[in-house]
């Protein structure tokens, strides 16, 4: 439906459609919470950096492997104990947000948090029942009694966790990004970094106390995150949210609809956790704790762009399932462009930057992490890749198709598993990376040729192939060269700094034609327009 034309001063404006004013709202209001989130992932990425790099100048080798191991496998059982409930929250209340029907907003609430509550209960009891032999199968023999703590640990952080996560994917469903900012992106690093200064200061560095600092940042999230939740819920939905009336005869119907979608969400959920941490567990079982440590050490570069990339998936994820609700595939399109060229804007520097300079970069870590500067060339390499797809599964899970993300992650995972076994034993952390590698592409380009053939979307136009030239000539092709014209790592730094400064110029130049303008709309204007 078109609008009216108005007059002012005699003249008249342009027609504007209304549906395009709701579309310019929307895309803004992602790009605002995309901002958002990426800030908070800068932070959280170089506080992460900073955790690693102090566990591995205030632990030994072998500690610091203990601790990474262990790190690996909460976040592994967090991939399972929480059953893709937060991804589900995300969907269906963003759905039923968008087709205004907050009434229905408590029964999905209580059709994931149940369910997945009592599992992670379950998981963490049996946990605790069976830490001895748990513990010595995760860990091995070589760290005698601090593997039994590691697990107790591990079973009481998870339900902490899995309650942070499920309010944190609540939130989001009900448009706030706020909270995930706050709580996960700032406090949690925050308090895990001070937490780490305090055992320096006390020389309690042992592995077991070092996984405590993991334990808290959970916690910290969860008592922030679950009352925000609450206070979203009283606005957003009024008395028809929190009333029991919102748990009517339908909710059967609902519940069977959530777990249509949730059950092959977890396991690809669980798949995706896995090929990202359990290289590092297997790597600590055969080579032990030292191998370990080196290569989660050099891995934790690629946290920067991780972060940022994560940042900006999970703020397109209720706009995609709100336009995929209401059959918009034009504009689905567009959001899909313009956020993988956002995607590639944040994290192609950060990628490129580790392949050229990894040599001076994993030194960082001290002498002993020298070993890794191959691992982080590979794993840079792959991600440029995985970054030019997008947030291509996103796409895949918010437009309904979680079964085929969750056969792409097993997929993924099998590939990687495989490898790791077969490669490990030959080449050791090169052959772990490699392994994560092959995982890597098959875990993008499969559901790239899926959204595509599928939904009729894809990432490339004329944005992203700014995108990725600018930052290929900027922070690839002229460092390269320098460096093998003999530079130091003095001379890497001066070209870093310069770097950044030509690449924020270009930017800013051509921000037009990259759709950076709609980061820095008037938030005001946003917000009267999506109204």
């Amino acid at each position: 439906m078109a609008g009216r034309r108005r007059r002012v001063g005699g003249n008249r404006e342009p027609t504007v459609n209304v549906r395009d004013r709701h579309d310019a709202a929307g895309t803004r209001q992602v790009a605002r919470g995309g901002l958002a989130n990426l800030g908070g992932a800068a932070y959280s990425g170089v506080a992460s950096f900073a955790i690693t790099a102090l566990v591995t100048r205030i632990a030994s080798t072998e500690q610091a492997g203990i601790y990474f191991s262990a790190i690996s496998i909460l976040l592994i059982a967090v991939g399972l104990a929480s059953v893709g409930v937060p991804v589900g929250f995300v969907y269906f209340l963003a759905r039923y947000r968008g087709l205004n029907q907050p009434g229905r907003f408590r029964a999905i609430l209580l059709s994931g948090g149940i369910p997945m509550i009592t599992f992670g209960a379950i998981l963490a009891f049996a946990g605790v029942l069976f830490r001895n032999p748990v513990g010595q199968l995760l860990f091995g023999d070589g760290i005698g009694s601090s593997a039994t703590k590691i697990i107790v640990l591990i079973s009481v952080t998870l339900l902490i966790a899995i309650c942070a996560e499920g309010a944190l994917g609540a939130t989001r469903g009900l448009g706030a990004m706020r909270p995930t900012v706050v709580a996960d992106k700032f406090v949690n690093p925050t308090v895990q970094l001070l937490a780490l200064v305090l055992l320096a200061v006390l020389h309690r560095t042992d592995g077991s106390a070092l996984v405590w600092t993991r334990s808290l940042g959970f916690l910290a999230v969860a008592l922030l995150s679950t009352p925000w939740l609450l206070r979203l819920l009283r606005r957003k939905g009024g008395a028809r949210v929190l009333d029991k009336d919102g748990w009517d005869s339908s909710t059967r119907e609902g519940r069977v609809e959530f777990w249509r979608f949730t059950a092959p969400r977890a396991l690809g959920q669980l798949a995706q956790v896995g090929i990202q941490r359990v290289d590092i567990v297997l790597l600590g079982l055969w080579l032990g704790p030292t191998d370990a440590a080196v290569y989660a050490a050099a891995t934790r570069f690629l946290v920067f762009g991780q972060l940022a990339g994560h940042a900006i998936g999970t703020s397109v994820q209720p706009r995609i399932s709100m336009l995929v609700a209401q059959n918009r595939t034009r504009e689905l399109q567009d959001l899909y462009r313009t956020s993988t060229a956002w995607v590639m804007f944040a994290t192609w520097p950060l990628y490129l930057t580790f392949l050229v300079q990894a040599e001076w970069l994993v030194r960082i870590f001290g002498e002993e992490y020298s070993r890794g500067e191959h691992v982080l060339q590979l794993l840079s390499a792959a991600m440029l890749v995985a970054t030019a797809c997008g947030a291509v599964d996103a796409v895949l899970v918010m437009a309904g198709r979680s079964s085929w993300s969750m056969t792409n992650a097993w997929i993924s995972l099998v590939i990687n598993v495989t490898l790791n076994v077969w490669l490990i034993p030959i080449l050791g952390i090169a052959g772990a990376a490699l392994a994560w590698v092959g995982s890597i592409l098959i875990a993008n380009l499969l559901p790239l040729a899926q959204v595509k053939i599928g939904l009729g979307v894809h990432p490339f136009g004329r944005i992203t192939l700014y995108a990725a030239t600018v930052p290929i000539v900027v922070f690839g092709l002229i460092p390269w060269i320098i460096d093998y014209a003999g530079g130091q790592w003095v001379s890497a730094l001066v070209t870093l700094s310069i770097g950044v400064v030509v690449y924020l110029a270009l930017l800013w130049r051509w921000r037009h034609v990259l759709g950076l303008t709609d980061l820095f709309k008037n938030r005001r204007r946003g917000r009267t327009l999506a109204k």
